[in-house]
């Protein structure tokens, strides 16, 4: 079942234009890798998705939810508009590159607060959930811990429970290894994993091209804000129809 489609997406920075028409579907359980160069979009690409970022024009239907990004006043948006985009972001869980947790909440009272806040959960119950998230990525003992305290691979399991807590139709993760120390990644990655057995839809911009390749049913590549190359990992790892993308795995040949 089709839970996002995309349809030319654009989005533009003064004269710069970051995402030139993008078309993108994900189906329930879909695990999409999204590659490429730096500065190509693909972080741009996701924070349009859930509307941190406004784009210029294109469709966005998220779970039969649909906003024409050219019709309708991002910038001022009516109440109706606010009360679609609330509702889309309630479908989606963003894991951020820098974890992005609140630096005065302990672990705990950062993976409630949206439910509590924005769903209007009871908290004892959201307690109660919070903790078996928490136990699902490996650090319920940090429970009452401040980010502070953590590694940087226990901050980004904790900003995944976080994410997981409003119980989203969709996870966005926008490089989610990339500000971690290289023996830290696996163990975020490993929580990625089990996410994707467990039939979860992700959406993950990376660099890291083993997970792309072994874990995703989808890989995108993205240039200068197109799809440029897209189709099963093993399709486009072994056969890329793109000379840009064969240059751009060549030089990533890790996986």
């Amino acid at each position: 079942m089709k839970i996002l489609e995309l349809s030319k997406l654009e989005k533009s920075f003064s004269d710069n234009k970051v995402l030139q028409g993008v078309d993108l579907d994900a189906n329930q359980g879909d695990v999409i890798s999204i590659i490429g160069s730096s500065g190509s979009g693909k972080s741009t690409l996701l924070r349009c998705i859930n509307f941190l970022e406004n784009p210029n024009s294109g469709l966005i239907n998220v779970c039969g939810q649909v906003i024409d990004c050219q019709k309708e006043n991002l910038h001022s948006p009516s109440k109706e508009l606010q009360s679609k985009i609330i509702s889309i972001r309630k479908k989606l869980g963003m894991v951020f590159q820098s974890f992005n947790l609140w630096s005065h909440m302990n672990i705990l009272e950062n993976i409630i607060e949206a439910p509590v806040q924005v769903l209007g959960q009871d908290k004892q119950k959201s307690e109660v959930e919070a903790m078996e998230l928490l136990q699902r990525v490996g650090i319920e003992d940090k429970a009452k811990e401040y980010p502070a305290h953590l590694s940087g691979g226990q901050q980004q399991r904790a900003a995944i429970a976080r994410a997981l807590a409003i119980s989203p139709e969709i996870l966005l993760f926008d490089e989610p290894t990339s500000s971690l120390d290289p023996e830290l990644v696996d163990e975020v990655l490993s929580v990625m994993r089990k996410l994707a057995e467990d039939g979860k839809t992700m959406l993950v911009v990376t660099h890291e091209m083993e997970f792309a390749r072994k874990v995703s049913n989808k890989v995108i590549f993205l240039h200068n804000g197109l799809v440029e190359e897209e189709g099963h990992p093993d399709t486009v790892f072994t056969n890329p129809q793109s000379e840009r993308c064969r240059n751009f795995l060549f030089n990533r040949r890790d996986y």
